[in-house]
C-alpha cells in the first residue's frame, strides 16, 4: 500500500462534487446573480473595495459594476454614478452606506430593476431606531414590488459556484469549493468559516443579519432544491416563522442533506444578548433545538463542533448510526477517546473473538480490543492495515483512526499521518463504514495531510470532544413524525390545584385522591377518612412554589395534621393571604418525574418531561417536544427522552412508562382546551413499576384571564 498524497489542487476534490447534476447550476440569482453592483465602492477603503476584489479573486464570471459618483472605477472594474445611471439591470446590489441612505439606495434600486439587495450595515447596536425602522421599510417595500434583501446587518453572501461575492469580508485563497452550504444569522460565525480556509468545503455561505425579507426558512429552502450543496450548517439566534423553518428543514432531510444547527439562547444572559444585537425576540433555545431536530436536524453545542460537522459533511460519507471502531497510535489516547465517546453517547463495542483471534494469532502479545492500539506490536507498514481491516470489518458505523498531527511535527510523525490516512482509505473501501481521521489535539494538521484527505475523501477532524460530539450528533438525526393534528378547544379551564388534577383525571391520568378542606377539624377529618400517612398543603391563590413557602408537609398522621393545618392558617392570616388546606393521600414511587406545557409564541404548543420533585429546575433533566400529542407521539417523545431511558433501564424492571405516556396526554389535551392557557406543570408524578400517579399541578393563564 502506498502512502497518500496529494493531488495539484486542494480547493476542490471528490467531497464536492454534488451527487446529482454535476454540471448544473443553480438558477436563483438571489444567491448566484448573473450580474452585481457594489453601491458605495471606494479604492480609498477597505470595506468600499473588497467585495470587488472578492469577486475578481474568485474568478466572477458576471457582469460586474462599481457604483461610486466620485471614481471612474475601482478596483479595475468600471463604476457608474448611482443604479439609475446602469445601461442595463442587475440581479444583485450590495447597498454599502449609512443606515440613513440605504432605503433611498434600494428605491433607486428597484426603479433600475434590480432584483435583490444585500445590507450588510444597518444594525441595532450601532444604529438604533433608525435601523428598525428600515427593517419595517424594507418589508413593506419587498411586500409591495417583490424585491427580496439579504440582511441588513449582514456580512453579505459568498458564493463558490459563480465566485459572485457580495460580502465585506475578506475571502481568502485557500477557501475550498465543495458541497456544504452555511447560513449564520451572526456575520462573525460567517467569517469563522470564511477564514477557516480549507477545513470546511463550502457551497454557498451566507450571512442572513435582521432578516429583514429573506429569513432562514428561505435560506434552507434554496439549499434544499440546489444541486451543489450536499448539506447544510447553520448558526441559530431567533426563529420568527417556525412553521416554514421546519418545513425548509424537513425539505432538507427529504432531500438526503443533512442540516448541523448551533441554537443560542439558552441562558437569560444569551437570549437578552439576541434582542440586543437582532432587534428580535429571542425564543427559547431548547424548544427551537427540539423542533430543529424533530425536522431531522442535528444539534451541536458550539462553534468547534459545528465545523467539526462540515468537516464530516464535506465528504460523500454519511454518519448513519453511533457504533465507533477506534485505532490509534496511543493506548492513553485511545481510553480517552473511549471516555468521551461515552459522555456524548457512542458506542465503541467491544471486538468480535474471531476478529482477536485473527490478531493475535499473527502476533500473540496483541492486547486485541476496541479501541485498538497497535503501535510497537510490528512495523507500522506491517501492523496497521491488518488492524484496520479488523475493525473496518466488524460491523461499526465509522473507523476512527486517532493520532495526533500538526503542522509542527516532525517528518516522520507527518510521514505517519499520510500513510495512516491511505491505510484507512483502503480499510474501508468497499464498504459503508465512515472513515474519520482524527487528531485528537485541536490544532492545525500539515498541509500535505489536508491534501491527502481531501484526494482520498476521508473527514479530517481535529478536537477530540468536538469531533466526537459532532459524530454523535450526526447519528442521532431522526426525522419525528409531523404532530397531530391540535383538537379544538372545548371545556372549562380548572384552576385551583385540585381541579386541575381533578381535569387530568378525566383525561386519563390516574392522580392522587384529595379532599378541599377550610378548617383545621375538616383536614382532621379528611386525613382520617383517607387512611394512613396523608400529605397537607396549603393553597393560596397565585402562590406556584408551595414548598418554599412551607406549605408543603408530607406523612403526617392525623394529630400532625391538626398542628399543621393551625400553622398554615396562622401564616395566612398574618399575610393577609386566603389559604384553603388540602389533604391528599400518601403515594409512594422509584422516581419523580416532571410532564409540563408551555406555549411558546413562536413555536405554539411545547411539551416536557423531566426529572421532577423540588430538585427539578436544579437538575434540569428535561427534553422537549414541539406539537401536540397524541398517544403514538407521546410513546415516541417518552422513548427518545432521557426519563424514558431511566424508565426503561430501572434496576430491578422497567418503570410504568404508559402511565407517563397518559400523563403527557392528558396534559396536551387539557392545554387544548383554550389559547389561555400559557402553561401547565405537573410534578411530581410518581412512578412505580405498576402505576404513575400525579400529586401536584400548576396550570397559568395568560395575564388577561388570569385576572378575577
Amino acid at each position: 500500500m502506498s502512502v497518500v498524497r496529494a493531488g495539484p489542487d486542494t480547493t476542490s476534490g471528490p467531497g464536492w462534487t454534488p451527487r446529482s447534476e454535476a454540471g448544473a447550476v443553480s438558477t436563483d440569482v438571489r444567491y448566484r446573480p448573473r450580474s452585481l453592483a457594489v453601491v458605495g465602492a471606494s479604492p480609498s477603503s477597505f470595506v468600499g473595495r473588497i467585495a470587488l476584489q472578492n469577486c475578481l479573486a474568485r474568478g466572477y464570471g458576471g457582469r460586474l459594476v462599481a457604483v461610486t459618483p466620485a471614481h471612474r472605477e475601482v478596483a479595475g472594474v468600471p463604476a457608474v454614478p448611482s443604479l439609475l445611471d446602469l445601461d442595463e439591470p442587475v440581479d444583485t446590489a450590495l447597498v454599502q452606506v449609512r443606515a440613513d441612505r440605504v432605503l433611498g439606495v434600494v428605491r433607486e434600486g428597484v426603479r433600475a430593476g434590480v432584483g435583490t439587495f444585500v445590507v450588510p450595515g444597518a444594525g441595532t447596536t450601532d444604529s438604533g431606531d433608525v435601523a428598525r425602522e428600515l427593517v419595517r421599510e424594507l418589508r413593506d417595500l419587498a411586500d409591495t414590488t417583490g424585491v427580496t434583501v439579504v440582511g441588513p446587518n449582514c456580512m453579505g453572501v459568498v458564493d463558490l459556484v459563480t465566485g459572485a461575492a457580495p460580502y465585506i469580508g475578506t475571502v481568502g485563497e485557500r477557501l475550498r469549493r465543495g458541497g456544504v452550504g452555511l447560513v449564520a444569522q451572526s456575520g462573525a460565525v460567517v467569517e469563522a468559516f470564511i477564514n477557516a480556509g480549507s477545513r470546511v468545503p463550502l457551497s454557498t455561505a451566507i450571512s442572513s443579519g435582521s432578516e429583514a425579507v429573506l429569513g432562514l426558512a428561505d435560506h434552507l429552502g434554496f439549499f434544499a432544491t440546489d444541486p451543489h450543496t450536499t448539506a447544510v450548517l447553520t448558526f441559530v439566534e431567533a426563529v420568527d416563522d417556525a412553521t416554514a423553518v421546519l418545513a425548509a428543514a424537513r425539505a432538507l432531510a427529504e432531500a438526503d442533506k443533512p442540516l448541523v444547527a448551533v441554537v443560542v439562547g439558552r441562558s437569560a444572559v444569551a437570549r437578552a444578548g439576541v434582542v440586543a444585537h437582532s432587534g428580535r425576540l429571542a425564543g427559547s433555545a431548547r424548544t427551537t433545538a427540539a423542533a430543529l431536530r424533530s425536522a431531522g436536524a442535528a444539534v451541536v453545542g458550539d462553534l468547534d463542533e459545528l465545523l467539526a460537522a462540515g468537516e464530516l459533511l464535506g465528504t460523500r460519507h454519511r454518519v448513519r448510526g453511533r457504533r465507533l471502531a477506534v485505532v490509534t497510535n496511543s493506548g492513553g489516547e485511545g481510553n480517552l477517546l473511549a471516555d468521551l465517546a461515552a459522555d456524548v453517547g457512542l458506542d465503541v463495542p467491544p471486538l468480535s473473538a474471531d476478529g482477536r483471534r485473527t490478531l493475535t494469532d499473527r502476533w500473540p502479545l496483541f492486547d486485541a480490543r476496541n479501541p485498538l492500539d497497535p503501535w510497537g506490536v510490528d512495523d507500522h507498514t506491517v501492523v496497521y492495515p491488518p488492524a484496520l481491516a479488523v475493525a473496518a470489518g466488524e460491523g461499526a458505523d465509522v473507523l476512527v483512526v486517532g493520532i495526533d498531527q500538526q503542522r509542527t511535527a516532525g517528518s516522520h510523525e507527518q510521514e505517519l499521518g499520510l500513510f495512516l490516512a491511505g491505510a484507512l482509505r483502503d480499510a474501508v473501501a468497499g464498504t459503508t463504514v465512515v472513515p474519520v481521521l482524527l487528531s485528537p489535539a485541536a490544532q492545525d494538521p500539515p498541509d500535505a495531510l489536508v491534501g491527502a484527505c481531501v484526494a482520498a475523501d476521508v473527514p479530517l477532524v481535529r478536537g477530540a470532544r468536538p469531533a466526537l460530539a459532532a459524530l454523535a450528533a450526526l447519528a442521532a438525526r431522526s426525522v419525528s413524525p409531523a404532530p397531530p393534528t391540535t383538537p379544538g378547544a372545548s371545556g372549562d379551564v380548572p384552576r385551583a390545584e385540585d381541579e386541575v388534577l381533578a381535569a387530568l383525571a378525566g383525561l386519563g391520568l390516574e392522580v392522587a385522591h384529595s379532599q378541599r378542606v377550610r378548617t383545621s377539624a375538616e383536614a382532621v377529618a379528611a386525613a382520617l377518612s383517607l387512611g394512613g400517612p396523608v400529605v397537607l398543603k396549603g393553597v393560596v391563590p397565585g402562590l406556584v412554589h408551595k414548598t418554599e413557602a412551607g406549605l408543603v408537609r408530607v406523612g403526617l398522621t392525623p394529630d400532625e395534621v391538626a398542628v399543621e393545618a393551625d400553622r398554615m392558617l396562622g401564616w395566612a392570616t398574618a399575610e393577609g393571604r386566603p389559604l384553603e388546606l388540602l389533604v391528599a393521600e400518601l403515594v409512594r414511587g422509584d422516581l419523580e418525574v416532571l410532564v409540563g406545557f408551555t406555549r411558546d409564541p413562536v413555536f405554539g404548543p411545547v411539551h416536557l418531561v423531566g426529572l421532577g420533585g423540588v430538585w427539578a429546575e436544579a437538575l434540569d433533566v428535561v427534553d422537549v417536544h414541539v406539537g401536540h400529542l397524541d398517544d403514538a407521539a407521546a410513546g415516541h417523545f417518552l422513548a427518545g427522552s432521557r426519563v424514558g431511558r431511566m424508565l426503561a433501564g430501572a434496576r430491578g424492571g422497567p418503570l410504568h412508562s404508559a402511565g407517563v405516556v397518559a400523563a403527557l396526554c392528558a396534559v396536551s389535551r387539557l392545554a387544548a382546551r383554550s389559547p389561555s392557557i400559557t402553561a401547565i406543570d405537573v410534578n411530581p408524578v410518581l412512578v412505580c413499576r405498576s402505576r404513575a400517579v400525579a400529586v401536584d399541578a400548576v396550570l397559568t393563564l395568560d395575564a388577561l384571564e388570569a385576572q378575577p
